[in-house]
């Protein structure tokens, strides 16, 4: 019986230890956060070009929204994202205010400033796409809704 016991005692002590986890800290919690500089990308004055500059990047928040935020210069709302197929498709899901984006120009900066910025910063993303509100459907004849952008199309 005491045999049984001691048994029953180690399994259940074993099965216990089997079911804890020690958790892996996130590189965004505080105790973890490295600040480091990172090279983001904006137009130049004449809005012809894109240039990089350097900007501190805390550690602590989400870097997709981070860099979304220091280089978006046209006040479209960044729905949310996701990252697909093994984390190397970044699909940005943008806001109506998508159509305050004027002309070719405008759409070659907003969308090249921020493609350059995550390839850039992001070593493992492949291709980058832009969606409205959900919707792969193309409501824009200035930039590609729905259509990825590559790596290689930037040189990158």
């Amino acid at each position: 019986m005491k045999k049984l016991l001691l048994f029953v005692l180690l399994s259940v002590m074993t099965l216990a230890a089997c079911g804890t986890t020690e958790e892996n800290p996130s590189p965004t919690t505080e105790g973890n956060a490295k600040e480091e500089t990172i090279i983001l990308y904006k137009s130049d004055a004449n809005a012809e070009y894109t240039m990089p500059f350097e900007e501190t990047y805390d550690g602590k928040s989400d870097l997709v929204p981070f860099i979304y935020s220091k280089v978006n210069e046209h006040d479209v709302v960044l729905l949310d994202y996701t990252l697909e197929n093994n984390d190397t498709s970044l699909v940005l899901n943008l806001g109506d205010d998508v159509y305050t984006i004027q002309g070719s120009a405008g759409a070659a900066m907003f969308v090249e400033t921020l493609v350059r910025s995550y390839f850039e910063n992001m070593p493992e993303i492949k291709e980058i796409t832009f969606i409205h509100k959900g919707s792969y459907e193309s409501i824009l004849d200035h930039m590609n809704i729905g259509e990825p952008y590559s790596r290689e199309k930037f040189d990158m």
